[in-house]
């Protein structure tokens, strides 16, 4: 969520960031409008509590001292009434019980506009940094790295969904079972999507420094709304229809993770914090109805190790270089030619200030297909979640968090069935996987 104190004092700047983004620019008005009003009334409601506060005390002294607390509120009718003597005990409790209510109806007025801008700027994209390229769509991004070669073969390379079959995918099983976009592997294939789980879990937990977890598959709402997948994206969620109505099937782990220091205050030697943890993601995809329908490369269940890090803000741009990096690595381990992307203002996602996506070529498909989304959201989920640290003066902050796919499992499957196909129907594995499948071969 954006910082209302920077909107207020740099509007301009506000509406030409979001203006990149493609923001309809009239909800920076609105809020405006909603925190000037919401100013007015938290400052009426502490100058009568200040009253409150004063009348309160006195009413606890002396009788004949209640008209001097009264002039030092002057304009309030109520301790204008208390200035005079009360003829009793009973009649000084009632004005000041009335003085009370209007004390907290103007304090519920403050907070429901609170509320109010805070529900509009739950549906606020975060800024992009100055570094993202603007671009209206995803004709806008940039290719800042490739590595490796694209295979070049003697014979025509076969897309995945007609090299899988031999392998044990039956998507018509699991569509049987669930519906379409729910696959169903059986030997080879499970095999090597376990295989690359443990590969991928052993990396980043004894290479690159990020610290296992084992997280619910099941949120709260309020958890969500931390990682900045709800409100906006509640069409695209798995919600529960029973008794335990607000408990969500994860998207990702990201959403967890996010929420495991949610509330706190962390101490600076304890950052940066990198998580990692394997989880079933359960995404709808809405509006991708009828795309990429052939094969797994978009489905509603899949398996992903994902990488999380909470930093201080002056460590957070190094962070993503880092992050980025391990997940690029994972990707070199496995011989898979693939593609650093940044994507542009109109393209990257809702709380990233900046984003890199990892593709990896698919030469039976004969395109890019994305195996990692690499983005820093500065404090825009640690404003949601109220996830703070304390520096070494002992100055309390939000923390910047960062997150990526280290890696998905369908579309580095797709990658690997299809670059390292042979023409005699086999599939060579990458190196390192050898020791986690059991074989050369799949």
């Amino acid at each position: 969520m954006l910082d209302i104190k920077f909107i207020r004092e740099n509007a301009a700047k506000a509406k030409e960031l979001l203006a990149k983004r493609n923001v309809d620019l009239s909800v920076i008005d609105d809020v405006l409008k909603l925190d000037a009003v919401w100013r007015e009334q938290k400052t009426k409601a502490e100058t009568k509590q200040a009253s409150l506060n004063a009348a309160s005390k006195g009413v606890g002294e002396w009788f004949g001292r209640l008209k001097k607390v009264a002039n030092a509120a002057p304009g309030d009718e109520i301790v204008k009434a208390l200035g005079r003597t009360p003829e009793n005990p009973d009649e000084a409790k009632e004005l000041l019980r009335v003085l009370g209510d209007e004390v907290n109806v103007l304090a519920r007025v403050a907070e429901d506009r609170l509320k109010d801008i805070e529900t509009r700027l739950l549906v606020v994209p975060n800024f992009p940094s100055d570094a993202t390229p603007v671009g209206k769509d995803e004709t806008g991004n940039v290719v800042r790295k490739t590595w490796g070669e694209t295979p070049k073969f003697d014979f025509a390379p076969k897309p995945h969904w007609d090299i899988g079959a031999k392998f044990g995918m039956e998507m018509e099983v699991g569509g049987r079972i669930s519906g379409s976009g729910f696959p169903f592997f059986r030997g080879p294939l499970a095999r090597l999507e376990r295989a690359l789980i443990n590969f991928y879990l052993d990396l980043h937990t004894r290479d690159h420094g990020y610290t296992e977890c084992w997280v619910p598959y099941m949120v709260r709402g309020e958890t969500l709304q931390n990682s900045g997948q709800l409100p906006k994206f509640i069409e695209e969620m798995y919600r529960l229809d029973d008794r335990d109505a607000g408990l969500f099937l994860i998207p990702t782990a990201e959403v967890p993770l996010t929420s495991y220091k949610a509330g706190e205050i962390v101490p600076h030697e304890q950052l940066p914090l990198r998580l990692t943890a394997f989880t079933p993601c359960f995404r709808r995809e809405a509006g991708a109805a009828g795309k990429d329908t052939r094969g797994f490369q978009r489905v509603h269940q899949f398996n992903k190790v994902e990488l999380m890090v909470v930093t201080r803000p002056d460590k957070s741009a190094e962070e993503h270089e880092t992050l980025t990096r391990c997940a690029e690595h994972t990707l070199e381990l496995l011989e898979l030619p693939y593609r650093r992307l940044e994507l542009c203002t109109g393209d990257m996602g809702f709380g990233a200030t900046r984003c890199y996506d990892l593709e990896v070529f698919a030469p039976g498909m004969q395109k890019w297909l994305e195996v990692s989304s690499c983005s820093n959201f500065t404090d825009f989920q640690a404003r949601r979640a109220k996830l703070r640290f304390r520096d070494e003066n002992k100055k309390t902050e939000l923390c910047h968090t960062l997150n990526g796919s280290g890696l998905a499992c369908p579309r580095v499957m797709i990658g690997i069935l299809e670059n390292f196909q042979t023409k005699e129907g086999k599939v060579r594995l990458p190196k390192v996987l050898h020791h986690y499948y059991g074989s050369e071969w799949l």
